[in-house]
């Protein structure tokens, strides 16, 4: 074990877990299938005595692996554990599995290196969180400053998740985390630094960032420290070296990020809420209809909010409203179902049935929270009229204790869009084993003090739980009294925007200036038509062709041009327009411009129209409610044929598409509508940097304004947070920055030829430079509409959407044919290299047609499989390692693997079967002997050196093993004993030669001084070496 990450990462990790409530396991004595079930990785024992512990009935051995043969079968499944996750929630064969209510009466353990495997197919997590013996939360750790590792490790964890052969893995574990303990970099869209976590997948994982909000009360969970744990931690994994020295003491402070996000997510309690309120099966179409299920973990925002109701509710005092204000985009139909199956259990306990309503004020967002809480599991009823909601609140039809095996209750969907206005004044008797919940979506709207829809709400269950959910909370209204928490109470939790861009769940907007041209033309325009054409009517004066058709002609100019500057053609745009009038005769032109732009018209109100180049408007009284909503799903799709949507007032709130990315602004919006309106285009989509608002009406007076008012309202409730708190906008200082940086970067570049270009950059060997160009190059397409409005006229002038794109393109393929020709020079075979270098690798054959892809397929698995195999090995100095790696190295350095032919490939199949074959027996020698020694690879090296040394001290493998071993025990309580032993490495070598010494007289075996003193050298240059190459 000499990866950095193992000694200052992984070790100070499992010592950390011990302090917060897990026992330390060594696995090194435990037997597949005595121990532990190899299939699934359930350790026997503890899961027997566990399931007597709280079923309160005896479970001997034969029960208890009967039992686990019945998961087995669960978890074979391709349902992404679902069956199993149903039996963790309620039993098997009777039998509970966890205790949820008394966390005390489980059993919590912490294992590494677990092997995974089946057949040729294997993987060892670097730690494993066991739960009553079943491996439901794991980690992967890496060193700090390792640029690509959590990357590398996403990509891992994708390939290995789709491999069927992960299956039961994959279905079994719960919650993952992965961390090369550093802090997060918020301005890095991609996982690059600190800690995430995770639900399985079969395939692409979605890591979330986890932001302690309560850094006092996880704080009071870390124990005081146990050296004597610390020893026996250190000393199972052979890394007593470690112990006392200044980087571990400051790898196992419990502030360390790797520490932390494991007393975030997998502390006991904490882990027991994850797993019993925090996890949802989520059934989603993909474009071409199939369905696929999604398995959801709690965003950490979800939890606390979650946690942050609980105590609203247990604090008393008779509150049972507030509201909580988390941002658009950040999940909170997802969270009203998770607090629906908490707050079922809540008033369970307190023999009450909960009955829970969704309530909106229009039919899309009805239809969609329907369609979000059906695709959990729920069971879901919709009321869209008085008498539906006055029969759901006396309890009338489906049964609200309905639940699933996953325990989804039933969530009545109310919309009140057509409400009367004696709605939901209905009378009856209270029920006191009933608690209404109400969650009131998007609260910001229709909900006034003294209305007449929410006086009758109160009045129909004085007692119901009304939760106001709202991303932009009403604040500074005329009439106070309307402000949101003054109408549905305090806030309960808040999530505001900046930390959900930082969290990478939205993204930032990026103001995109018309052009000044454009602006001068159309104000001549304006005044044709109000002094020559005598309009008055704005509405017919922003609805005329004169002026629609020239806002159309910069339109689809644009938005083709942003296009090719995102390098992808499936982003869809909205067009927001002055008046219905207006936009059905923008949509009108839009049709006519260009045959590869698509448009979709969708009027609010009743009206809904469409059109698909051929086809005729559909007016309000001609159309269908259905077909808005078609029009609104295919949009959604990335493969949808709809390009650009026309609005007036529809689609500003509650609609999320994430393929929508260019928002055309043609009409000022105030307020808190405003906000709801520009993050329309702030989901995250690809590798996008931002969401892109053009804005024809100017609404930064409007913008700057909402948001002071917001960040007033967060300053009363938080205190001074205004440096805390950016705007939904870039800054344009920041972009000014990387402007300046983009140029003089390029500057070094003969950018306007790109045959000298291409020429340049294939000179380039240093990663490093040519990644900074990519970035560069990558960021210019992000920021191009920008760059004159900052005064960069020479650098928009250079360099068109075109040319940038085509010099990024030979970039990447530079960086490729780097990275393919790095990974076959073998000059670094260490694991943690090869598997990065691997996850790079990327061949483009140019000489093997369609029909001979299997061939290109197998020979890359095959070499993948092979410098695997290298990689494992432990004993570079080895000379049958040596050996083969010289013969790898010199079938393959000299080989352009592109311009190979299936003939070729064939052939070299057989020739990595043979050196994988040889490898991997070496590999089984190694660990063989590592095992002797207690997976010592220290000593397994040192035996292996000694053995081959003239003259050795014994023939005798045995008696080797005899002197080494004691040897070991004598140096591990050494350095253990002395923090500072290795510190002075001569007086730590005479330590060992005295051992050694000792060792051969007590083994009877005679020696000189020269044998005692080279093996002594071996042994301690092994320490000194171990703890040097981590520090």
């Amino acid at each position: 074990m000499g990866r950095s990450e193992d000694k200052y990462v992984k070790l100070p990790a499992i010592i950390h877990a011990t302090r917060i409530g897990y026992r330390y396991r060594s696995i090194k004595s435990d037997a597949s299938g005595i121990d532990y079930d190899a299939d699934t990785n359930i350790f026997f024992e503890p899961f027997r005595a566990v399931l007597e512990r709280i079923n309160g009935k005896p479970v001997d051995a034969d029960k208890a692996h009967y039992l686990v043969s019945q998961l087995k079968l669960k978890l074979s499944g391709n349902d992404l554990g679902r069956a199993f996750f149903a039996c963790l929630h309620s039993s098997i064969e009777g039998y509970r599995l966890i205790d949820f209510e008394n966390p005390a009466n489980n059993d919590f353990s912490v294992v590494t290196e677990l092997p995974y495997a089946n057949g040729e197919d294997s993987f060892r997590p670097d730690i494993t969180f066991l739960v009553n013996g079943m491996p439901l939360g794991f980690m992967e750790v890496k060193r700090e400053n390792n640029k690509d590792g959590i990357l590398a490790e996403h990509d891992r964890m994708h390939v290995r998740f789709k491999n069927e052969v992960y299956r039961r893995f994959a279905n079994i574990v719960q919650v993952m985390a992965f961390s090369n303990n550093q802090e997060y970099d918020d301005e890095e869209r991609k996982p690059i630094q600190g800690s995430f976590y995770a639900a399985s997948a079969y395939g692409r994982l979605a890591f979330n960032h986890f932001r302690e909000e309560d850094p006092d009360g996880v704080a009071r969970l870390v124990a005081d420290r146990d050296s004597a744990m610390e020893k026996l931690v250190l000393r199972d994994n052979n890394m007593a070296s470690l112990y006392g020295t200044v980087e571990f003491e400051s790898s196992i402070n419990p502030t360390a990020p790797a520490n932390r996000i494991i007393t975030s997510v997998f502390s006991p309690a904490r882990f027991l809420f994850l797993l019993h309120y925090g996890i949802a099966y989520v059934e989603k179409v993909n474009d071409e209809g199939i369905k696929r299920t999604e398995k959801h973990v709690m965003r950490y925002p979800q939890l606390f909010a979650t946690m942050a109701v609980g105590r609203v509710l247990a604090a008393g005092g008779g509150r049972t409203k507030g509201v909580i204000w988390h941002t658009q985009g950040s999940g909170k139909t997802a969270l009203s179902f998770f607090l629906t199956r908490y707050l079922r259990d809540y008033y369970q306990t307190k023999n009450r049935v909960a009955r829970f309503f969704f309530i909106v004020d229009r039919l899309d967002l009805a239809d969609q929270a329907k369609s979000e809480f059906e695709a959990r599991g729920a069971v879901v009823t919709l009321a869209n009229s008085r008498e539906e909601f006055a029969r759901a609140l006396k309890g009338i039809g489906d049964d609200a204790s309905v639940v699933s095996a996953e325990r989804v209750p039933t969530i009545t969907v109310v919309n009140i869009q057509k409400f009367d206005e004696g709605a939901v004044a209905t009378y009856f008797d209270y029920d006191l084993d009933v608690q209404r919940v109400y969650f009131i979506d998007e609260a910001h709207r229709d909900y006034k003090r003294g209305g007449t829809f929410l006086t009758n709400l109160v009045t129909s269950d004085r007692e119901a739980v009304r939760i106001a959910l709202t991303g932009t909370p009403l604040v500074n209204t005329k009439d106070a009294r309307n402000d949101t928490k003054q109408v549905f109470g305090p806030y309960i939790h808040k999530y505001f925007y900046n930390q959900s861009i930082a969290d990478g769940y939205t993204l930032k907007l990026l103001r995109e200036p018309v052009k000044t041209e454009f602006r001068l033309r159309m104000q001549e325009v304006l005044r044709d038509l109000k002094e020559v054409k005598k309009l008055v009517d704005m509405e017919k004066v922003y609805a005329h062709k004169s002026y629609v058709d020239p806002l159309c002609d910069y339109i689809v100019e644009d938005y083709l041009k942003s296009q090719i500057a995102l390098g992808d053609e499936s982003i869809g745009a909205m067009v927001v327009a002055h008046s219905s009038a207006q936009a059905r005769a923008i949509y009108a032109r839009l049709a006519e411009l260009d045959p590869d732009v698509s448009t979709e018209l969708v009027i609010s109100g009743e009206t809904e129209a469409r059109r698909r180049l051929d086809s005729e408007l559909i007016l309000h009284d001609e159309g269908t409610k259905e077909t808005r909503r078609s029009i609104c799903e295919n949009f959604k799709k990335d493969d949808s044929p709809i390009n650009i949507l026309v609005v007036y007032n529809m689609l500003l709130t509650g609609f999320d598409a994430h393929r929508l990315k260019k928002l055309y602004l043609c009409r000022t919006i105030r307020a808190h509508n405003l906000l709801q309106a520009l993050t329309r285009v702030n989901r995250p989509y690809k590798d996008m940097a931002f969401g892109y608002v053009v804005d024809f009406a100017d609404i930064t007076e409007e913008y700057d304004k909402t948001n002071r008012a917001y960040l007033a309202e967060l300053t009363e409730e938080l205190g001074d947070v205004t440096k805390d708190y950016s705007s939904l906008f870039e800054d344009p200082e920041t972009i000014k920055v990387e402007l300046a940086k983009i140029k003089d970067l390029l500057f070094s570049y003969t950018t306007d030829n790109m045959v000298e270009f291409k020429a340049e950059i294939n000179a380039i060997d240093d990663k490093g430079a040519l990644y900074e160009l990519r970035a560069a190059l990558t960021r210019y397409n992000d920021l191009r509409n920008v760059v004159k409005q900052q005064g960069y006229e020479e650098l928009y002038d250079k360099f068109d959407v075109e040319r940038a794109r085509e010099m990024l393109g030979e970039v990447s393929l530079r960086i490729r044919a780097i990275n393919n020709k790095e990974a076959l020079t073998l000059q670094d075979m260490s694991t943690g290299a090869v598997n990065l270098l691997l996850s790079k690798m990327e061949f483009h054959f140019r000489n093997i047609g369609s029909e001979e892809l299997e061939v290109a397929d197998e020979f890359q698995d095959k070499l993948k499989r092979t410098y695997e195999s290298f990689a494992l090995n432990f004993d570079a100095k080895d000379p049958e390692y040596v050996n083969l790696l010289e013969e790898l190295r010199s079938r393959f350095e000299k080989v352009n693997i592109e311009e190979m032919t299936s003939a070729d490939m064939a052939e070299s199949v057989k020739e990595l079967d043979s050196l994988r074959a040889k490898m991997e027996d070496l590999n089984r020698r190694n660990a063989v002997l590592a095992k002797k020694y207690g997976g010592d690879e220290k000593f397994a090296r040192a035996h292996k050196r000694a053995m081959r040394t003239p003259p050795p001290l014994t023939t005798s493998p045995t008696t080797m093993y005899s002197i080494l071993s004691s040897v070991k025990q004598g140096a591990d309580e050494a350095v253990m004993n002395n923090r500072n032993m290795l510190g002075n490495a001569a007086f730590f070598a005479k330590r060992v030669l005295r051992l050694v010494a000792a060792a051969c007289k007590n083994a009877g075996v005679k020696c000189n001084p020269v044998q005692v003193k080279s093996v002594a050298e071996y042994v301690s240059k092994e320490y000194i070496d171990e703890r040097g190459r981590a520090a």
